[in-house]
């Protein structure tokens, strides 16, 4: 009789066992088996929004790309829509943080760290290009919800670059000012950069946007220097 399973105590012991012991399929559990087709979904959605584009791009086509069904499509998102916008964030927290990185661990001295800022923003922008399509002209105008995330994330790059101004001012290297409108302009002309690289890489191309901006900026920060008194670049 010792070889017999433990019977259950009582009821509640008795309709716990199925779920303690659930399984989902091929010995992964149901919520392994929803984060791998989410995952999936993920991929399709990059895939399809960064080639053929949003507009073109309907739900069907992207559970079938995905292997999933429509179901499990809505089990994650409650459409296209949310699915684009979480694209969005992902690929653009993933910059910040590229950015972020270069800014704090650069070697060179504080002045020209901006430099090194922007050079890792095309990096993480350009090296696949989809990522530059899906958050520059894809999610552009979606709807009143996708522009107040694209603003919310535009708001962090700006201030960004306002704190690594502020960094210089409290160093010496820039006068005490508002930076905020330069911050923006710089965003803005990231932005519309990657819509020129995507349309015509050829006349666009990486190392003409760097040098441009290299220059560019190098002239507004000498002056800056110039006028704290600390010119050394």
């Amino acid at each position: 009789m010792s070889d017999f399973p433990k019977q259950p105590e009582n009821l509640a012991e008795l309709v716990d066992i199925p779920r303690k012991t659930r399984r989902g399929y091929g010995g992964r559990s149901a919520d392994a088996l929803a984060q791998e087709r989410r995952q999936r979904l993920l991929d399709a959605g990059f895939e399809l929004f960064g080639t053929q584009g949003y507009a073109s791009t309907n739900t069907e086509q992207i559970c079938r790309a995905a292997k999933v069904t429509t179901r499990h499509f809505y089990e994650q998102f409650t459409d296209k829509e949310a699915l684009l916008i979480t694209l969005f964030d992902a690929q653009m927290q993933d910059t910040l943080h590229q950015v972020t990185s270069a800014l704090i661990g650069s070697v060179r001295p504080l002045p020209e760290r901006l430099f090194e800022g922007l050079e890792a923003f095309l990096d993480a922008q350009l090296n696949d290009v989809r990522r530059a399509r899906l958050t520059t002209i894809e999610i552009l105008g979606v709807s009143a919800q996708a522009e107040s995330r694209r603003h919310t994330v535009i708001g962090q790059f700006v201030q960004l670059i306002e704190m690594y101004f502020a960094v210089l001012v409290q160093q010496g290297h820039a006068p005490d000012q508002p930076y905020q409108v330069l911050a923006v302009a710089i965003v803005g002309a990231m932005h519309e950069l990657q819509i020129a690289h995507l349309r015509q890489p050829e006349v666009f191309d990486r190392a003409s946007m760097t040098q441009a901006l290299h220059g560019l900026l190098s002239i507004y920060v000498q002056g800056l220097m110039r006028q704290a008194g600390t010119d050394q670049m």
